[in-house]
């Protein structure tokens, strides 16, 4: 199934485009907006993957609704400046629908600008900010939040909580839901701390948590942050249970942190593809089309664009309108990562597939199996 991807992925990078997203020949376009190049980019790349594993499904069974698909890369290196640029890019190039941002500060700034537009928007942002803009099979804020405060006090058994976080968007917001939730069921919360995330290095701050002693420190950054904080407390040699919040889920963590460091650490996540049942050829598919093992959220966009298609053809054609209120009215779609319920007043998925991961040796995400066991995960 090779079909020299990258070097049709550099070149939609590089050459505009000038027509509409659904043209009068035979192709409408679908942008994917994520972080395709700088430090966030495995995830950005594993999530355009994603989305074309599904265009090319599609248009090899015909297309859907007599179109075919074009998945327009659309980079903003996780910056929301570059983003607002890229947002009025897109819409200059007339695309039909947009699968991203991935990044909640991405997201705040440029979302209005693709409805705005008429674009029909299914984002991956999770900060509570972004309801009802667009549609999001993604999990949310409010919703990781509190499954990770049950992980602290129930499953870790904590008292008492370091909190280390980035300041941005999605980052701040759950760790200010989670300190409020901690709060409210007695727990002490001995540190919360902003750290910004291009520090050269987290060792003074760690020695802080270390005379501290907390039960558990948790860690919501992203993960070049996050990898990096894991790999000074081994230097430092903070004993404590070490939490990372679900922006740390990326491929490359254990890269960043040294594969010792980064087991010492539990993580808030959603399933590895590997993990969902109905994933099965999707990771077979993703190997050979991409010589490479899929990552964490190409599931995520690969059931938005999945999702997408499914709304057309309920709405029976390519009307903006018209699939913005089919998707409004999912209910119970089988995707890769489970059923898919949309709530039509925030847009958002009612059911989510958080959980609680470990890091194997090659640097993959597992369900730890304690955690399933307590919580029934998967019974």
């Amino acid at each position: 199934m090779k079909r020299g991807w990258l070097v049709a992925v550099l070149m939609l990078l590089v050459v505009a485009c000038t027509d509409t997203g659904v043209d009068n020949q035979d192709t409408v376009k679908i942008a994917l907006e994520a972080p395709i190049t700088g430090e966030q980019a495995s995830n950005g790349v594993d999530m355009l993957k994603g989305a074309q594993l599904a265009a090319d499904e599609a248009n090899e069974a015909g297309g859907i609704m007599g179109m075919q698909i074009e998945v327009v890369p659309a980079d903003d290196e996780a910056d929301p400046e570059t983003g607002k640029l890229v947002a009025q890019r897109m819409v200059d190039e007339g695309v039909f629908a947009v699968i991203g941002p991935y990044n909640s500060s991405v997201g705040v700034e440029n979302l209005q600008t693709y409805l705005d537009a008429g674009v029909v928007t299914i984002h991956l942002t999770s900060n509570e900010a972004t309801n009802g803009q667009g549609f999001t099979v993604q999990p949310k804020d409010f919703q990781t939040a509190p499954i990770e405060a049950d992980a602290i006090t129930e499953h870790f058994g904590a008292r008492t909580v370091a909190m280390i976080y980035d300041p941005q968007t999605y980052t701040a917001g759950i760790a200010s839901q989670l300190h409020d939730l901690l709060e409210e069921r007695g727990i002490e919360i001995v540190l919360y701390e902003a750290s910004e995330p291009d520090q050269d290095s987290y060792v003074a701050l760690l020695r802080r948590v270390k005379k501290l002693s907390p039960d558990l420190l948790y860690v919501q950054t992203y993960y070049p942050q996050g990898g990096s904080i894991a790999m000074d407390l081994e230097r430092v040699g903070v004993e404590t249970t070490c939490f990372m919040g679900l922006a740390n889920q990326d491929p490359a963590f254990a890269e960043v942190a040294g594969a010792e460091a980064a087991r010492r650490c539990w993580f808030s996540g959603v399933p590895s593809p590997q993990e969902f049942p109905t994933a099965q050829n999707y990771v077979t598919d993703y190997q050979a089309t991409f010589d490479a093992q899929p990552g964490t959220w190409g599931t995520f966009t690969y059931d938005s664009m999945k999702l997408l298609f499914d709304a057309v053809e309920r709405a029976g054609g390519w009307n903006a309108d018209e699939v913005d209120a089919a998707l409004a009215e999912t209910d119970g779609y089988e995707g890769l990562t489970g059923t898919i319920t949309i709530d039509p007043s925030t847009g958002n998925r009612v059911d989510v597939p958080v959980v609680i991961l470990r890091i194997e040796a090659d640097g993959s995400f597992i369900v730890d199996p304690d955690w399933a066991a307590e919580s029934g995960f998967g019974s």
